[in-house]
Parts: structure tokens; C-alpha cells; sequence
């Protein structure tokens, strides 16, 4: 599908049943199907089966295209080369679509962008991330924030706000949690904090936010930070809301 009338990135994020459906199976691919049968218990296959086919659905509506004919493909990770553990990308149909994908227990996220690297993440608030494993990601200033924020459910939420962050930064730069996620300061404090990044072409600058996609999960998005074009917000309905870039 072309871009025109539609750059940008639009983001679309929804939930699925416990209970695994048979179409939704039959949608996987071979890659999906193996992951699928690897799971250890029917919560876990339901729900990721169901993600996956809503995902592999919501691409087809987007090209125009029946979902059996999406087929997804793993980029070379820019940091090693390798192809195990690369950046997804739609590999038919054909376009200057970019993608990144993201669940969480029953929820899952999906971010179309035109041309421009993208990375998004989200997290269920009740889910049961291990704080200190969160913790060791943080800055310094980061750690005095979620500090500050107090006990409970508070604490919980700064904690969620800086990982969702550091994670969508890390998938849109491709290079997923082999990160120092540490060295990533993603400043939660701030509406959009821009990271700042050497890269291969040299320096680079990323913008990431939190986006809101239900009161359920805590999401955040990232682009390069010099990227202007609108972010678009699918509802569940089918409407559309337009976030601030």
C-alpha cells in the first residue's frame, strides 16, 4: 500500500481470549507454529496465537491483502549481523512499511511507519515484571525518580513508564535487550525525551513517549527524533485519534 494520504506511524493495540482459536492457529506461520507448540501451557498458546493472528490480520487490512498472504521476516540485527534474533519486518507484501510488534500477557501492539525506523512496547500494569531485573536497567536519575514516586502501585507504574521506554528505543534502533539498557536514558519525567546514540552513520537522536492505548497497559513509542509526521492511534471501532508527534 502506498504511503499517500497515510505516513506516518499508526498504531493499533487490542486483547485476546485464553481460549485458543482454530482459525487463529491456522494462521501462523512455520516460524509461529513452532513457537506456538513450544509454549508449555493452553493460556499461553491462546494468547499468543491470538496476538499473532490479530497482528498478521491487522497488516493484511492495512495492504489491502488477505492475512495467508502477510509473511514475516527477521532483519539482520545492525549490532551483530545476525538473523536469529533481528528486527521483524513484513516481508510480503512488498512496501516501504516498517514494523514493530509487541504483547503482553492477553494485549498486543502493532506500529506501521512510513519509511522510518519504528519501536513500540507495552506491558500490562498487573504484570509480574522482576523489580530488581527492571531496577538494574534504570540511570542513576531514573532510580531517584521511580524512588520518588513512593510505594505501591505508584512505584510499580514509574518502573513500567522507564522499561516500556527503554524497550521500544532499543527495538526501534534493532537491536532488541542485548542492550545495556542502563546506558539508555529514557527520563520518564518528560513527555518525549530524546536519547542520544552513536551509531554506525554516527550521532543520532531518538524521540520516545508513552502512547496510550487502554487504562490495562502502560505503552511507549520511538523514531528518529527529527521525524515530524503525525501519530495515529487506531481505537478498537475502528476510529482513529491523532497523538501529539
Amino acid at each position: 500500500m502506498s504511503g499517500s494520504g497515510r505516513a506516518g506511524v499508526h498504531i493499533w493495540a487490542g486483547q485476546v481470549p485464553d481460549t485458543a482459536a482454530g482459525q487463529d492457529v491456522a494462521l501462523l506461520d512455520e516460524r509461529e507454529r513452532h513457537r506456538f507448540d513450544a509454549f508449555g501451557d493452553a493460556v499461553t498458546r491462546a494468547r499468543y496465537a491470538g496476538a499473532r493472528a490479530a497482528i498478521r490480520r491487522t497488516v493484511a487490512r492495512w495492504h489491502g491483502v488477505e492475512p495467508a498472504a502477510v509473511r514475516w521476516g527477521v532483519a539482520r540485527c545492525p549490532g551483530c549481523g545476525s538473523r536469529e534474533h533481528g528486527p521483524p519486518y513484513v516481508r510480503l507484501p512488498r512496501s516501504e512499511w516498517r514494523a514493530s510488534v509487541s504483547r503482553s500477557g492477553e494485549w498486543w501492539m502493532l506500529a506501521l511507519s512510513y519509511r522510518v525506523p519504528v519501536g513500540v512496547d507495552l506491558e500490562r500494569r498487573s504484570a509480574p515484571e522482576a523489580e530488581a531485573v527492571v531496577r538494574r536497567a534504570l540511570t542513576p536519575e531514573e532510580r531517584a525518580h521511580v524512588e520518588a514516586a513512593g510505594e505501591g502501585a505508584q512505584r510499580d507504574d514509574a518502573l513500567m513508564r522507564c522499561w516500556v521506554r527503554k524497550e521500544a528505543v532499543v527495538k526501534a534502533w534493532g537491536v532488541g535487550l542485548g542492550t545495556d539498557l542502563a546506558e539508555v536514558a529514557v527520563r520518564p519525567w518528560q513527555d518525549s525525551a530524546v536519547v542520544q546514540r552513536t551509531g554506525g552513520g554516527g550521532a543520532e537522536r531518538w524521540a520516545v513517549r508513552e502512547v496510550s492505548v487502554g487504562e490495562a497497559c502502560v505503552a511507549a513509542l520511538a523514531r528518529p527524533a527529527d521525524v515530524t509526521a503525525p501519530v495515529v492511534v487506531h481505537g478498537n471501532g475502528g476510529g482513529r485519534t491523532a497523538a501529539r508527534a
